[in-house]
Order: C-alpha cells, then structure tokens, then sequence
C-alpha cells in the first residue's frame, strides 16, 4: 500500500478539504516535526528518504517533482 503527499493543500473558496491522511499509520502523527531525517540519498527517480517516527516505526518515501510516496512502512519498536 502506497500514499501519495502533494506539496500543495490549496483549496478552492467554498468547497471542503479532504481529510488529511496521517503520515505515520501507529501514531497518526502527520507533522514534519515528528520525524527524524535518518539519510537521504539522491537516485535516477528523485531522492529516497528514510525517517525515523517519533512513536518508533521507520519510513522510506521517494520525493520527485510531483510530490512524496511513502513506498515501505516498518513497525515500531518493540519495548
């Protein structure tokens, strides 16, 4: 299962926004500030990213022009 993230949330006068969708699927958190950069890396389709969740489950999105796609999730940490 994928998510794809737009960069723009503009929304036309008079209609409704969608919900928003949270970028971590444990906590629900949806803030940039909840994740942690782990690397980054430059390829031929745009650049990977791997972040670290602030609840523990770790992320890797590919950012091209057109947005973000998380493309694997992993658990959370285990206590």
């Amino acid at each position: 299962m994928t998510q794809l993230l737009t960069g723009s949330t503009a929304v036309p006068t008079g209609t409704s926004q969608p919900p928003k969708k949270p970028l971590c699927t444990y906590c629900g958190a949806d803030g940039h500030e909840d994740f942690q950069v782990l690397t980054r890396q430059r390829t031929p389709v745009g650049t990977t990213i791997w972040l670290h969740c602030s609840c523990g489950a770790l992320q890797v999105r590919v950012v091209t022009g057109t947005g973000a796609q998380i493309v694997a999730r992993g658990r959370r940490a285990q206590a």
